[in-house]
């Protein structure tokens, strides 16, 4: 340990660093920047160890997910799918500046095939099918809902299969705010295909009819024969300290 990690480390930088953030709110920490410190650079050198070469992108608000993915040397092709107008132009935009990356056309991913409504919420992050409780909304003026929209709906194993290429190791991630059973029901099939999943879990969810919470995802991944290789804390309630949101990523069990 060099002489900068010892005073990085140092029992009395992290009572001085307490200290501080008590008194303005504001909590500063200096890391070596490493796996362990982002989790952007985890998840895109997992993606490297894993042979990853199409991510499936469910959810993907306006881009940032892929794009820390090729901010982090991915090589691989990522195809995003998001049902909110606003988002999906900008992520449209933000895409354009990567050849690998594509956009799908505005929609909805889930159990069924047809149309459903998205409940928009003020920052867009929030938005999902299910309605979000009010007691989240009290304390979160952001996640309130503006207003609806009215969007096509797919299964990805009726649209999955058009991006998928021989030889292709897969990543499927999704992101779609209690609504993530519906994404799995929806790919049966393209699960076989399948070699990694990256999940929001929900411990305390904030949405309503939530169907798929932390004990339902475990013991989804243990019967589909996924092991868990990293979690990130996503969502805190500022009020008590609990955490609502974790993500997960999971690979399948006899891959390196």
């Amino acid at each position: 340990m060099n002489t900068l990690e010892k005073i990085l480390q140092s029992k009395t930088l992290e009572r001085l660093r307490r200290f501080w953030g008590k008194q303005t709110g504001i909590y500063l920490k200096l890391k070596r920047f490493t796996a362990s410190a982002s989790e952007q650079m985890r998840t895109a050198m997992l993606l490297k160890h894993q042979g990853i070469s199409l991510v499936f992108d469910v959810g993907a608000n306006t881009g940032q997910f892929a794009e820390s993915l090729y901010d982090f040397g991915y090589k691989g092709r990522v195809i995003s799918f998001e049902p909110v107008a606003s988002a999906y132009d900008e992520l449209l935009a933000r895409s354009k500046a990567y050849p690998q990356w594509t956009v799908v056309e505005r929609s909805a991913i889930g159990s069924t095939d047809g149309e459903i409504d998205i409940n928009v919420s003020d920052d867009t992050v929030f938005s999902s099918v299910l309605p979000i409780k009010d007691s989240y909304v009290a304390h979160n003026p952001k996640s309130k809902m503006v207003r609806k929209e009215r969007i096509p709906l797919h299964k990805l194993d009726t649209i999955a299969g058009q991006y998928i290429q021989p030889g292709d190791r897969i990543l499927l991630k999704i992101d779609t705010q209690g609504y993530e059973k519906e994404v799995l029901d929806g790919a049966a099939q393209l699960l076989a295909r399948v070699s990694g999943i990256k999940i929001e879990i929900p411990l305390y969810p904030i949405y309503e009819n939530t169907r798929f919470a932390f004990y339902d995802i475990a013991d989804f991944m243990r019967d589909h024969g996924f092991q868990p290789y990293s979690f990130h804390v996503e969502g805190v309630d500022l009020n008590t300290g609990r955490v609502n949101t974790i993500d997960g990523m999971f690979f399948k069990s006899e891959q390196v």
